[in-house]
């Protein structure tokens, strides 16, 4: 479980007894505290144990960290989306100190580096910097402090490549790596920026653009050592490309012979052993994780459900990951992929028990739309009123994120 911060728990405590209406200080207040979040509509059905409390509170001794359900809980009852919205909440100084002159924004990268910090705890404050730091609309400019972060060693590690957030990666996303890229040279660092420049623009459907960026990722160098990542993001960048360039929109099986035998070169994924948000690069199998969403989306359904046997076979223990965003879409592509080559029909799955997502928000910003076009498979032809209403969440998400490619994705759902 990762250690919080001391000045980030001491908030949250603030937090909590100021909705509570005075400290806790005795055990007789976390009893009283269990009750209200039993009672509390923001936090019905997500209990505490007293001694949880005592511990978060520090009434007793406690080593380790918390797990973010205790995390979540705690901040909604203090009136937050989640743990994460509750980061925004203190990023007052944090983001005064980005508006204010360059050294100043120096601290916080600074802080990032603090050996004192252990890994877990570096992930999870980079993941609240990226919170703060996002812009309030999608198509709103990068923050100071987020190019000062792509600049720092530290910022680079715990939040340009940690916090990738895909939803702005045609605006300030895409603004953090273009500055990350310019200060970070490794055969990796440089893979993993470009080839996910590569989406933002396919995503666009900028081709001048995707094309001449594709150019560039096949002539980067990649060592043995590079992460599965931004492996997988070539690998999704040659699919694409593949099926865009084919006259009969099928991936050729040269090319899926190719993946899958470079996957068995990609490096594994040393996991943490504490339970973490899902990270960027924190997957086991994030090699084949992009290689199944790019199937999904150009609709290579057979090729799909032989990748996600393949990978099944790979990384058994994804039967029993908790609960994480991208092996829950893998599910997700699974049960599409069965619907479009007739193994089941489209009333066989409950589409609720697919998707299990309360943490992971910044991803889902992006990944909300790969849901809806998962339901929408399984709605077309079948509810009209569903279908309609997937459309409509498409068409918002499209034009808000400027990826237009989701749209022309859920055209050929309809046509299907």
């Amino acid at each position: 479980m990762p250690r919080l911060p001391l000045p980030l728990q001491a908030a949250l405590r603030e937090a909590v007894a100021a909705r509570f209406g005075q400290p806790l200080r005795y055990p007789s207040h976390c009893d009283a505290l269990e009750l209200e979040l039993q009672q509390n509509a923001a936090t019905a059905g997500r209990r505490l144990s007293p001694s949880t409390l005592r511990r978060f509170f520090g009434l007793v001794d406690k080593d380790g960290g918390y797990h973010l359900h205790t995390l979540d809980t705690l901040a909604r009852y203090a009136g937050h989306a989640d743990f994460a919205a509750f980061g925004q909440s203190v990023s007052g100084m944090a983001l005064q100190q980005s508006a204010a002159p360059q050294n100043a924004t120096t601290d916080i990268p600074e802080l990032l580096a603090m050996e004192q910090l252990a890994y877990p705890e570096r992930l999870l404050l980079g993941y609240f910097l990226g919170r703060i730091t996002r812009p309030a609309q999608p198509g709103g400019p990068a923050a100071p402090l987020a190019l000062q972060l792509a600049t720092h060693p530290a910022g680079q590690e715990f939040y340009v490549e940690s916090f990738v957030d895909l939803a702005h990666l045609t605006g300030a996303f895409g603004e953090v790596l273009a500055t990350y890229l310019q200060h970070k040279h490794t055969p990796e660092a440089q893979l993993f920026g470009h080839a996910a420049l590569f989406l933002a623009e396919f995503l666009a459907q900028d081709e001048p653009a995707w094309r001449q960026r594709l150019a560039v990722v096949r002539a980067l160098p990649v060592p043995p050592e590079v992460h599965a990542f931004p492996r997988g993001r070539r690998a999704f960048a040659e699919i694409v490309t593949a099926w865009h360039e084919a006259p009969n929109g099928v991936v050729p099986a040269e090319l899926l012979t190719q993946i899958r035998q470079e996957a068995a070169t990609v490096p594994r994924t040393v996991v943490p052993q504490a339970p973490l948000p899902a990270f960027y690069n924190l997957f086991p199998a994030g090699y084949h994780f992009f290689v199944a969403e790019a199937l999904f989306l150009t609709g290579q359904f057979p090729a799909l459900l032989d990748w996600l046997a393949f990978t099944n076979r790979e990384f058994p223990d994804l039967a029993w990951l908790e609960t994480n965003v991208f092996d829950q879409l893998m599910r997700a592509f699974q049960a599409v992929a069965e619907l479009r080559t007739g193994l089941i029909s489209a009333r066989a799955p409950h589409l609720h028990l697919l998707f299990n997502l309360e943490t992971n928000s910044w991803l889902l910003d992006y990944f909300q739309v790969h849901i809806w076009l998962v339901e929408l498979h399984f709605a077309a032809g079948t509810d009209a009123a569903e279908e309609t209403r997937l459309r409509s969440h498409i068409k918002e998400f499209t034009a808000l994120h400027r990826m237009p490619f989701f749209e022309r994705v859920a055209e050929e759902i309809g046509a299907a």
